[in-house]
């Protein structure tokens, strides 16, 4: 029976340790995430870690990777890098392999795939946050679709409200839609209404390129997370998504915990 691999995630950012965690995590791969050095020498003490996927530039994370290299038991180390100069020192510091921050989820788990067996599965799809997007502008739905997927998330596109509730009442995985609010066949707000009527649904984003105020205050009373201007910008997008799935992770906590959260 093979021994299971341990894969520590270390990164400032906790999405990325989410989502890497979800993506990453099978029978044969236990996934630890940390967003501090001190939070992952805690898990190395605790679970051990055969790779460590770390940010150097996390506070004392150039020197958590120094301990790692001179251990006795020595764990992989890939190190996802914002410059050309981090790059090189990593590389002098003998890590095994860098990524680029701005090169994608497909990049970093190729990384991650090299530096472990072969024969390791790993990246389901099921493990990735499923994202709808319904716009019946093809352009718009190509390049969010591209740049939604490459960061890592499972995406589905529709183009009309009509589609987009069947997409959602066919796979209640879906956890964010991003919804254009001026559709054939069905509109946005409308569309909203049948989403959030379903049990359970996913969290919305509207998209729009009419700033209207009754627009924006009818789809926060239909429930809608946030309301978007177009054109779109693909960084304000990934920004309201991580809002949105940090909402989702706070509304999960028992009430005695927001409660006493700071």
């Amino acid at each position: 029976m093979r021994t299971k691999v341990t894969i520590l995630i270390v990164d400032r950012e906790k999405i990325l340790v989410d989502l890497l965690t979800r993506a990453l995590s099978s029978g044969e791969v236990s996934v630890k995430g940390a967003t501090s050095a001190d939070e992952a020498v805690h898990q190395i003490d605790l679970h051990g870690a055969d790779l460590v996927v770390i940010d150097p530039a996390i506070p004392n994370g150039i020197p958590l990777i120094a301990s790692l290299r001179s251990a006795p038991l020595k764990a992989k180390v890939v190190a996802l890098v914002s410059s050309e100069e981090m790059r090189n020192r990593m590389l002098q510091a003998g890590v095994e392999k860098t990524v680029n921050r701005e090169a994608g989820l497909d990049a970093l788990v190729g990384a991650i795939r090299g530096s472990l067996p072969q024969n390791l599965d790993i990246l389901k799809t099921e493990g990735r946050i499923s994202l709808l997007i319904a716009d019946d502008e093809d352009e718009i739905r190509v390049v969010l679709a591209e740049f939604l997927t490459g960061k890592g998330y499972a995406v589905s596109t529709a183009k009309n409200g009509l589609e987009a509730i069947a997409a959602v009442q066919s796979d209640p995985a879906l956890q964010i839609v991003l919804l254009d609010v001026s559709m054939p066949l069905m509109g946005g707000i409308e569309a909203l209404g049948g989403i959030m009527s379903l049990d359970p649904h996913p969290n919305v984003i509207m998209m729009t390129a009419v700033a209207d105020r009754e627009i924006a205050r009818q789809a926060m009373k239909h429930g809608a997370f946030d309301y978007i201007l177009k054109p779109v910008n693909c960084a304000s997008i990934e920004s309201s998504i991580a809002a949105c799935l940090s909402y989702s992770e706070y509304q999960k906590q028992p009430w005695w915990k927001r409660l006493t959260r700071r």
